[in-house]
């Protein structure tokens, strides 16, 4: 899988190294600086998502303008 990631190069190396922690990075570009005056560029990464890393997420809307909806029991959703 290819990631566009933009930003100034700075940003770009922090997400990179975020990006580690997540999947294994095969492959970095170089920075491209975007067009002008910009301080922003754009790298261009190779991902494959880790066999050991599964990612699951919970979450529980809570609607703040209907108060009939709230939280249940786990954190299931009740009318």
């Amino acid at each position: 899988m290819k990631i566009r990631v933009e930003g100034t190069s700075q940003e770009i190396e922090h997400a990179v190294a975020a990006l580690r922690e997540v999947f294994e990075v095969q492959e970095v570009s170089g920075f491209y600086k975007n067009r002008g005056q910009s301080v922003l560029g754009r790298v261009y990464v190779t991902v494959q998502f880790l066999a050991r890393n599964v990612v699951r997420a919970e979450a529980t809307r809570i609607d703040p303008s209907n108060p009939r909806i709230g939280r249940g029991k786990r954190g299931e959703l009740e009318s």
